[in-house]
């Protein structure tokens, strides 16, 4: 029993490692095809699309994965998430135009990845009851450390090899790290998945507002993600591995958050810390980020904006589980996840115009006070959200169960 449970979450942490890591390192490769021109002449608007539909991908074949997981088991669904990632990096390398990156780097692998997280986003919570924060957080401490290591890297890849063997050799590492981890992935035997899912959830308010936190939160949550690495060539006059090194801190803090703001959940409530994530990310991208005028100060902004949106990313899929039960728990989350999609599609492409929008055309600099306004206003919302679902729990008698 031990063993299996420990087995099961190292394979967790694997997956998230790489089917998030590697979106978390999109911003590397974004900031490479601005300059290099190597997909042809692109602005920021041109390029968000591709980081958006490939974080779109995910959540958009999130109720698919958890019904597949459900019927055909989560090691066989993850695996067909392995290849299909593996796959979309490799066709990725030979692409010469940005629409080839839309359709590969973007569709391609955010499907393959949805394939390989949902399943992997459930499993903590069928084993763990007590500590479903930490337990969940510790698994999804790997999309952190996967962002950590695959950012810098991945620069270094691109600044020796070129980017398309940087993308070969990520998806043959994706192929046989992910190969090995979903032969581990196991749900608990004692919990009996539901036929179909109870349409009535749908109109459930509580349910509602769950998932409009996903919704609101998509536009704003990758701007730094995404544009850091822009931000520390543009606005502060660095070099691109010191973007890439920035990036990697809201990845390395992010794997800290999601531990310990876990623990914080298990001990004062999930939906409390959550709702805290989500306020304190807006107010960093708004208050804090906008003031950073070197390297350090930008690092410490990434650190702090990486913890606590770490703890959003964790908590979210546990709040479901409060609320509803872990059976059937992975359609739920599929469902959950899909609400990122319209607002994950749009924001960064939203925040790549305001960017070109707010580029000197003489001198190529960039005003980012308004993408940063945008994106933290955003988070701020999701944050409101997390309390009406809080609301809206409490006025409801009984405790609302998603599926019959």
């Amino acid at each position: 029993m031990a063993g299996t449970v420990g087995y099961a979450s190292a394979a967790l942490l694997v997956v998230h490692f790489f089917a998030l890591g590697i979106e978390s390192s999109w911003g590397v490769y974004q900031s490479h095809y601005l300059t290099s021109q190597d997909v042809g002449a692109v602005s920021n608007s041109d390029l968000a699309w591709v980081g958006s539909i490939q974080a779109t991908g995910q959540p958009l074949v999130g109720f698919v994965a958890g019904i597949l997981a459900q019927r055909i088991g989560f090691r066989v669904t993850g695996f067909i998430g392995t290849c299909v990632m593996c796959l979309a990096l490799i066709i990725a390398s030979f692409s010469t135009q940005v629409w080839h990156l839309y359709l590969t780097q973007g569709l391609l692998f955010g499907i393959g990845s949805g394939f390989a997280f949902i399943p992997a986003v459930c499993i903590p919570s069928q084993w763990f009851t007590k500590h479903r924060g930490l337990a969940t957080g510790i698994a999804a401490s790997g999309y952190g450390v996967g962002g950590l290591v695959l950012s810098p890297i991945t620069q270094k890849l691109i600044d020796h090899l070129g980017f398309r063997w940087a993308l070969r050799i990520t998806g043959l590492m994706t192929l046989v790290a992910l190969g090995i981890a979903d032969v581990f992935l196991r749900a608990r035997a004692s919990v009996v998945p539901p036929r179909k899912v109870d349409r009535s959830l749908l109109m459930n308010k509580v349910f509602l507002a769950l998932c409009s936190i996903g919704l609101f939160s998509g536009p704003g949550f990758y701007g730094p993600i995404f544009y850091v690495p822009d931000y520390v060539v543009n606005k502060l006059g660095r070099n691109a591995q010191d973007g890439a090194n920035a990036a990697a801190l809201i990845s390395g803090f992010s794997a800290t958050g999601r531990v310990l703001l876990g623990i914080v959940g298990d001990r004062f409530g999930h939906l409390y810390v959550l709702a805290l994530c989500q306020f304190l990310g807006g107010i960093g991208q708004m208050a804090i980020w906008p003031f950073t005028h070197n390297l350090a100060g930008l690092m410490a902004f990434t650190s702090f904006y990486g913890f606590f949106t770490g703890g959003y990313v964790s908590l979210y899929p546990v709040v479901a589980a409060d609320l509803y039960g872990v059976e059937g728990l992975a359609s739920i989350t599929g469902v959950m996840f899909a609400s990122f999609v319209p607002g994950t599609l749009i924001g960064p492409p939203v925040s790549g115009a305001i960017l070109d929008r707010y580029t000197n055309p003489i001198t190529s600099k960039i005003n980012f006070l308004p993408v940063q306004l945008f994106g933290g206003s955003w988070l701020l919302a999701s944050a409101a959200m997390a309390v009406m679902v809080h609301v809206l729990q409490r006025s409801a008698r009984g405790s609302p169960r998603a599926l019959q």
